[in-house]
């Protein structure tokens, strides 16, 4: 594993271990997951962002990823509202640079 490797998951981990909430954010029972609403693939720019942290519970994440539910995210938009959804949106469509010097701010400011 490369250097880089190392720390995007160091910074995973910090990044689930900040974000996790207590309820899942749809259902309200015991949060297990912490789920990127932009695909982190897909996003890096909003990868690590805290507006892009949502708690899930095991049920509710397995039905978003596996069944492909989409009242999942139709919950959450309706919860955070429009204006949390456009701003997330607009971050999500900067560039970034994913250097080894990327992850290490990004673990020291988590």
């Amino acid at each position: 594993m490369t250097k880089k490797q190392q720390l995007r998951n160091r910074a995973d981990r910090l990044w689930f271990l900040k974000y996790l909430q207590e309820r899942c954010e749809v259902c309200g029972e015991t949060a297990t997951q912490v789920h990127h609403f932009f695909p982190k693939g897909l996003y890096p720019s909003v990868r690590y962002s805290e507006l892009n942290a949502i708690s899930l519970c095991k049920r509710c994440h397995f039905f978003h990823h596996q069944r492909g539910d989409p009242t999942i995210h139709k919950t959450i938009i309706e919860k955070r509202g429009q204006k949390w959804y456009n701003q997330l949106k607009e971050e999500s469509s900067k560039k970034i640079t994913q250097t080894i010097s990327y992850y290490e701010d990004i673990i020291a400011g988590l």
